[in-house]
């Protein structure tokens, strides 16, 4: 079994945000704001029973925008999640995001 660790990082002002993994809702809060001192919103993990795992996220409060990842999950996965210039934009690393 595998874990996604999901950071929602760079982007977010008091944004509506839905996390999907597959197809199962994980994540939803109405008031996501990026911490500018650290560059990150809220983080979480999801457990993961396959090898790969679907990573939806929609922002509602954004006119439904909406990303999607397909994530190799073999063991422990870190994906940052930031709103750029009208996407939503995914980083992958096998190593933890630094946060201030």
């Amino acid at each position: 079994m595998g874990v996604l660790n999901v950071a929602l990082e760079e982007g977010f002002e008091q944004d509506a945000v839905v996390v999907v993994v597959n197809g199962q809702q994980v994540f939803d809060s109405t008031d996501v704001s990026t911490r500018m001192q650290i560059g990150l919103a809220n983080s979480f993990e999801v457990p993961i029973d396959e090898d790969e795992a679907i990573l939806e996220v929609t922002v509602p409060s954004q006119d439904g925008l909406t990303g999607r990842q397909q994530v190799y999950v073999p063991d422990r996965v870190h994906v940052g999640v930031s709103l750029r210039d009208g996407e939503v934009v995914f980083r992958t690393s096998k190593e933890p995001f630094g946060y201030l």
